[in-house]
């Protein structure tokens, strides 16, 4: 292949690769996200802290969702302010036991712990959870919206 064919298919990728970008961006300027129950603020009941990942452990009352009991697991990276957070949590209302579990990522800023992670429950229900830990107080703010 000549230098001008790798040149004029760079070039022609490089528009496609723009172009998709700009749809993407576009596209995410219309995501309009809807909360599925208000802001819970949970009780967290334990932390378990690990050399390779910690364990935070909280319960509360999240509407649809009953009594729910979550873990959170914390796996760091190399710099200690983020990191993968796995979630398995237990839902329990009049009509039985509920199950959810989910894989985010978490970042730690200005003293506050940050998890965001996709969740799927056993309901058939999928939700963006955004869920903040102040360790210096203890509170815990978890927000759920739809996507499914």
């Amino acid at each position: 292949m000549n230098r001008l064919t790798c040149y004029t298919l760079s070039a022609v990728f490089l528009s496609i690769t723009l172009s998709l970008n700009a749809q993407e961006a576009a596209d995410h300027e219309q995501l309009n996200l809807v909360k599925r129950q208000p802001d819970v603020s949970m009780k967290v009941t334990s932390v378990n802290l690990g050399h390779e990942e910690s364990t935070i452990t909280a319960e509360g009352d999240m509407g649809v969702y009953g009594r729910v009991y979550a873990t959170y697991d914390l796996a760091r990276e190399q710099d200690l302010q983020g990191g993968k957070v796995y979630v398995q949590g237990r839902g329990a209302t009049d009509a039985g036991i509920m199950s959810g579990e989910a894989t985010g990522d978490w970042d730690l800023a200005d003293g506050v712990i940050t998890m965001r992670f996709v969740a799927l429950i056993s309901d058939g229900t999928m939700n963006l959870d955004i869920v903040t830990f102040v360790p210096r107080t203890r509170e815990m703010v978890h927000k759920v919206y739809v996507l499914k």
